[in-house]
């Protein structure tokens, strides 16, 4: 009996000191070792990966075969997934990036699920959350540019805030080949406002890679940066600059005082009296001034163009200024002071940090003028004489202030009532009718007639010698006499013709 109590005894024992039993542990043991996120301040609207590492531990007695990996957000919605990205084996691991945007800002509560399939057919999960901070999006940029090889081109950057709140200290710079090439500033961007920068680079080659970088401060004070690379086309460098000459062309309205009626009856007295033909406004040329366009008909702009024309005189330059592609740019230039002749006009300009010369020659004709008298009639009343006539202006300038009068001789005296004439303002190849009266006697043979006007301000004085040419009477009947008998015979038949006293009423008659 004892005996059996002490077995008894002796299997309590054994197992009391018997470990306790346990579940079982499993084939495969899957794990999500390493969770990054880039950029490291995602952004609205913008890709962020979220690079998730899956590994496979390696006591694990199974492989695994992933079926997918998904980034998922708080409330259990699909971001981004990646389908069947591999297996693994105990003491494996693979790395499977998934890309999602977020449209709000702020913090995002996220949780990357690992699914897949060991060997025995079993199904295996594991979940690793993750948190990520989104900002707002970073300003847009759009860059426009042209560039010509060697010569410094604009580069017009467009920057706009997407976000909804402001982004101040905006540095906008273009980076070539990662040196700074230009820069501008924005103190302050508003939200949804946008700004328009005119930068600029000098490229190398047909080829240029530029990066234009913004840098700037949200409204939480974090500095952000963002980039946008851009490779441009260049164009060689074109040099045409054009130059056109011409005369300076103006509406001119010469509406003078007096009409075709008081040229007939002139002016009261010994003074001078309008007797002008009146002009209809006409398009007419600056005497001496010309207008010089000068156009950029190349590919880049040129700077400091100075128009300078070259003739025997020293002339005045012209500035023009800078040009832009496709700009012209028009001076008028004073060749008042030059003779006549081919007179070459050059322009003076910069281009790509060079100074250049474009010229071509002008012919130069100056407008001449001078009054001469025409169309001159005497008639003779006793010793008074009465003579008209046209002053005529042969040159193409115009002439001011012309004055006609009466000389002074031993047979000659200007007399009442016009004893001189003013014309006024006579246009190039045009004329105006005067009218004069003088004392005279029997030993005159011309009348001294004196014509006085201006040129471009200086003074001109003419004078002219009028010839008279006397019909006097004679021994066969003074006039009557002198015309009265002229017969034909034809056929033996004699024809005589008397022309009467009544057809000639004029007693004396002096005619140029």
């Amino acid at each position: 009996m004892r005996r059996f109590i002490a077995l008894l005894v002796a299997a309590a024992l054994v197992l009391s000191l018997a470990p306790p039993s346990v579940g079982a542990v499993p084939d495969a043991r899957l794990t999500v070792s390493d969770v990054t996120v880039a950029p490291d301040r995602p952004t609205t609207d913008e890709p962020t990966t979220v690079s998730a590492t899956v590994a496979l531990s390696a006591g694990s007695t199974n492989a695994i075969e992933l079926d997918d990996v998904t980034l998922r957000t708080d409330a259990g919605d699909r971001l981004a997934r990646a389908s069947n990205p591999g297996s693994l084996s105990p003491g494996d691991s693979l790395t499977v990036d998934l890309v999602g945007e977020f449209d709000d800002a702020g913090r995002q509560n996220l949780t990357v699920v690992a699914r897949g399939t060991d060997g025995d057919g079993d199904d295996v999960t594991i979940r690793r959350p993750v948190t990520v901070v989104v900002e707002d999006s970073p300003p847009g940029i759009i860059v426009e540019a042209d560039p010509v090889e060697g010569v410094t081109s604009p580069v017009v950057v467009d920057i706009g805030n997407p976000g909804v709140d402001p982004v101040r200290n905006v540095e906008v710079s273009v980076l070539k080949n990662t040196a700074v090439a230009d820069r501008a500033f924005v103190p302050t961007l508003a939200a949804g406002g946008e700004e328009t920068l005119n930068l600029s680079v000098t490229p190398d080659g047909d080829r240029q890679e530029i990066a234009v970088r913004v840098s700037y401060t949200t409204a939480t004070g974090d500095r952000q940066t963002t980039f946008r690379r851009e490779t441009l086309r260049v164009d060689p460098l074109e040099d045409d600059v054009g130059i056109d000459v011409r005369p300076v062309r103006e509406q001119q309205a010469d509406v003078q005082a007096g009409s075709d009626l008081g040229s007939l009856l002139g002016g009261a007295g010994g003074g001078s009296a309008g007797g002008n033909l009146q002009q209809d406004d006409a398009e007419g040329e600056t005497p001496g001034q010309v207008e010089v366009a000068v156009t950029n008909f190349g590919n880049a702009p040129i700077t400091e163009a100075v128009v300078e024309p070259e003739g025997e005189e020293p002339l005045a330059r012209q500035f023009v200024g800078d040009l832009a592609p496709g700009e012209t740019e028009t001076v008028t230039v004073d060749l008042s002071e030059a003779s006549g002749g081919d007179i070459d006009v050059a322009v003076n300009y910069r281009l790509d940090r060079e100074q250049r010369q474009t010229q071509t020659t002008y012919e130069y004709r100056p407008e001449t003028a001078a009054i001469t008298v025409t169309g001159v009639d005497m008639e003779q009343d006793g010793d008074r004489l009465v003579i008209t006539g046209n002053a005529g202006n042969t040159g193409e300038a115009s002439v001011s202030g012309v004055v006609v009068s009466v000389g002074e001789t031993e047979s000659v005296s200007p007399a009442y009532p016009q004893r001189d004439y003013f014309v006024g303002t006579v246009d190039g190849s045009e004329f105006a009718p005067f009218e004069l009266t003088a004392r005279v006697d029997d030993n005159a043979t011309s009348v001294p007639v004196e014509v006085t006007y201006r040129v471009d301000g200086e003074a001109f004085t003419q004078r002219y010698e009028l010839p008279v040419e006397r019909f006097e009477d004679s021994d066969d009947g003074g006039v009557l006499g002198s015309l009265w008998p002229f017969s034909l015979d034809i056929a033996g038949v004699g024809i005589s013709v008397a022309l009467g006293a009544a057809a000639l009423v004029p007693l004396y008659r002096w005619r140029r």
